[in-house]
């Protein structure tokens, strides 16, 4: 558990960037120098928002591949994981047969000695 957690955070942190990015663009504001019109400038805001929700798909998208190929990297982990712990298990299961097997022996040469 505590695994998918770490790579969960190392994505968050690769990505810290790109997350902020989306989440505070930034648009045209009225300027004192030279004020545009409300048409112009509301224009240029509503464009200046299309471009950014279109960026923000296209980051989404990438980000999302990139949560697949950790997910995926997490169930091959944890798949890999288990086979090494039933390959544990089964040797444990020997280990203690052949040591229950060795006192036996002892016991019946001890007897009969």
């Amino acid at each position: 558990m505590a695994v998918t957690w770490l790579a969960v955070g190392k994505l968050v942190l690769a990505n810290l960037d790109t997350i902020v990015g989306v989440a505070k663009p930034l648009f045209t504001r009225k300027r004192a120098d030279s004020p545009p019109t409300e048409a112009d400038l509301v224009g240029q805001q509503i464009a200046e928002l299309q471009a950014a929700s279109s960026g923000n798909a296209e980051r989404i998208r990438d980000l999302a591949a990139q949560l697949k190929q950790v997910v995926t990297a997490l169930d091959e982990a944890a798949l890999a994981a288990a086979r090494e712990r039933e390959k544990a298990r089964r040797l444990a299961i020997a280990a203690i047969a052949l040591a229950v097997l060795a006192l036996v022996a002892v016991i019946v040469l001890v007897v009969r000695g």
